[in-house]
């Protein structure tokens, strides 16, 4: 018989971005939605709940989430962003 360890709870993807300018929030969020496997939602004046749709693991999830950030303030010079853990 195989013996199960419960390390931690299942993570579901969850994860919230937050902007320092709320006019930004619209753009964020049109370009994460643009990615098929990404779903956002505002929940917060200057705060976004993303989820990550596939099998990737936790840390696979941020970096990709981090790359894209990444590319999203390429546009945006004056955007900061932060993933809240």
């Amino acid at each position: 018989m195989l013996s199960r360890r419960r390390t931690s709870r299942p993570s579901c993807g969850l994860m919230r971005i937050t902007v320092n300018d709320p006019q930004l929030v619209p753009s964020l969020l049109s370009f994460l939605r643009a990615r098929v496997h990404v779903t956002a939602e505002q929940v917060g004046i200057m705060e976004v709940e993303i989820s990550q749709l596939g099998s990737m693991n936790a840390d696979a999830r941020r970096l990709e989430l981090d790359l894209l950030l990444q590319l999203w303030r390429a546009s945006h010079a004056d955007a900061r962003t932060a993933i809240l853990d």
